[in-house]
């Protein structure tokens, strides 16, 4: 697996590589890549069908599904790899991807639960608000791992983000979303007392294939 490195980019800059990772490796033109990443600035990116709402911080349009995600205190990741590599089907490389962040955490002694749910709806605008299959969350329900997939004939990208920190109440002012809202549905590493750079090196070993 190839590590594209650790970047902080704007949001516009994140998107157009994470976009351009899944058609690299679905045209045949790139190997199989994983990167993570941290944001320049506060900002929400949308999904990709989403209608767009105005916020007091940039927007950003994600070429994966899901709810709106506010960036900027959270370490995102993204991995571009052919489908056949995961089990092939959709459901099979999110169930792969969320035993893997299950591993990852269970060495911070952290048990997580994997959203077993395929059945979900949009009902909300914010992602926080319906976990969805293969979202990582703890036992009393709050979410710690996002992730939103997107296809390719052959290949796939998955990209998501782990808040290392969350301020709720400047979050609450961003997204008009009540600070207890917040506190019900997100937690964080720091929260969790995981050091943000550890978790950083443990993600790039649980996906690089490095001891």
């Amino acid at each position: 697996m190839r590590f594209y490195g650790f970047h902080t980019l704007s949001p516009e800059e994140n998107m157009k590589i994470d976009k351009e990772l899944l058609l690299g490796v679905d045209g045949g033109k790139l190997e199989p890549t994983f990167r993570i990443y941290e944001w320049s600035e506060l900002c929400v990116s949308i999904g990709r069908h989403q209608e767009l709402r105005d916020f007091p911080v940039k927007v950003v349009r994600r070429p994966t599904g899901g709810g709106a995600l506010l960036h900027g205190w959270d370490v995102s990741f993204a991995i571009a790899d052919l489908k056949e590599n995961w089990g092939g089907s959709f459901l099979k490389v999110y169930r792969s991807l969320a035993n893997r962040f299950v591993e990852l955490f269970r060495e911070f002694s952290v048990e997580l639960e994997v959203e077993k749910n395929k059945n979900y709806s949009l009902d909300h605008y914010f992602c926080f608000f319906f976990p969805t299959f293969g979202e990582l969350k703890t036992p009393d329900g709050n979410k710690l791992v996002a992730i939103a997939m997107a296809e390719g004939k052959r290949a796939f990208l998955a990209h998501g983000s782990v808040y290392f920190r969350f301020d709720y109440k400047l979050a609450s002012r961003i997204l008009k979303v009540s600070k207890t809202d917040l506190r019900n549905r997100i937690t964080s590493l720091e929260e969790l007392g995981i050091n943000k750079e550890e978790f950083k090196k443990l993600l790039y070993r649980k996906f690089c294939g490095l001891k």
